[in-house]
C-alpha cells in the first residue's frame, strides 16, 4: 500500500489571512508541518497542496514537495482529492496544515486503523476531553461513535448533553486528521455538499449522511492548532522545550 501525506495550505483565512508563511522560530509554519510528517514512517511521500502562488514559492525555498490545486475547493478534502489525481497512492491521510508541533505518532495511528480492519475506506482520530470550556466551545467540534469505533455524529454542540440524571457519558474531541482510499475520496470529492455538514461545518457529515462510515480510533496525544495569532507564543515555546505537550 502507497501511502501520501497531504497537508492542505490556503493563503486566504478570515481570522488569519496567511497563516501558512507566518514566521515561527525563524521558519514558515508549513515548513514545521512538513517536517513533523516527514518523521512518520509509513508514509511514502508528502506534499503541501496550495492554491497560492507565495506558498509554492516558499516550499520550492524549503525543498518541500508541493502541488498547485484550484481555488475553488470547498474544503481540504476536496483539495487532497484533486492531489490523488495528480500523485499515485492507495491512502492518503489529511494532515492539517496549521499544527506545526503535531506529533508523527497520531498520523501512524490513523494510518494503523487502515491495517487492523481492511474494510475501513475513511479514517480520524477522536480524543477524550474533560475541561467543561472545551467541551463547551463551538469552536471544538465533538463525536460520538459506537462500540466498533464509526461514527455515528458529529456536532459543534455538546454531544452526548450528559443531561439525564447526572449519568455522564465520556466527550470525545474529533482531531482533524483525515485518511481516505483513493476510490472513496475521489467518490467522496464528487458529492455535493449536504445540509448537516453545512450547518456544522463538519466535512464528514458529506458522506454520512449518505450512508458511509468512518473509523475513528482513539488517541492519547494532543497538538496545537494555530487558529490566531497569540496561539503562535504557544507553539514557539513547545519548540523551544520550554513547554510539553503531553
Amino acid at each position: 500500500m502507497k501511502i501520501i501525506g497531504v497537508i492542505p495550505a490556503r493563503y486566504k483565512s478570515s481570522r488569519f489571512p496567511g497563516k501558512p508563511l507566518v514566521n515561527i522560530c525563524d521558519k514558515p509554519m508549513i515548513w514545521w508541518v512538513y517536517q513533523q510528517a516527514l518523521k512518520v514512517p509509513e508514509l511514502d511521500e508528502v506534499y503541501v497542496a496550495t492554491d497560492d502562488d507565495r506558498i509554492k514559492a516558499a516550499c520550492e525555498e524549503y525543498d518541500m514537495n508541493v502541488v498547485m490545486t484550484s481555488d475553488k475547493h470547498e474544503t481540504g478534502s476536496d483539495r487532497v482529492a484533486e492531489v490523488a489525481e495528480k500523485v499515485e497512492g492507495d491512502l492518503f491521510i489529511n494532515i492539517q496544515g496549521d499544527e506545526p508541533v503535531i506529533n508523527p505518532e497520531m498520523i501512524s495511528e490513523v494510518i494503523s486503523i487502515f491495517f487492523e480492519d481492511e474494510s475501513v475506506y475513511f479514517g480520524s482520530l477522536k480524543k477524550e476531553i474533560t475541561d467543561p470550556d472545551e467541551i463547551a466551545a463551538t469552536s471544538t467540534v465533538k463525536v460520538v461513535t459506537d462500540r466498533k469505533g464509526d461514527a455515528m455524529y458529529f456536532s459543534r454542540s455538546v454531544i452526548p448533553s450528559n443531561l439525564k440524571d447526572g449519568k455522564l457519558a465520556r466527550v470525545f474531541r474529533h482531531v482533524g486528521i483525515y485518511a481516505y482510499k483513493r476510490d472513496f475520496l475521489k467518490e467522496f470529492s464528487q458529492m455535493t455538499q449536504t445540509e448537516l455538514e453545512l450547518g456544522e461545518g463538519i466535512e464528514p457529515l458529506r458522506a454520512m449522511e449518505r450512508g458511509y462510515t468512518m473509523r475513528l480510533k482513539e488517541t492519547k496525544h494532543s497538538s496545537i492548532g494555530v487558529d490566531l495569532p497569540e496561539h503562535i507564543e504557544k507553539v514557539e515555546r513547545v519548540i523551544k522545550g520550554i513547554d510539553k505537550l503531553d
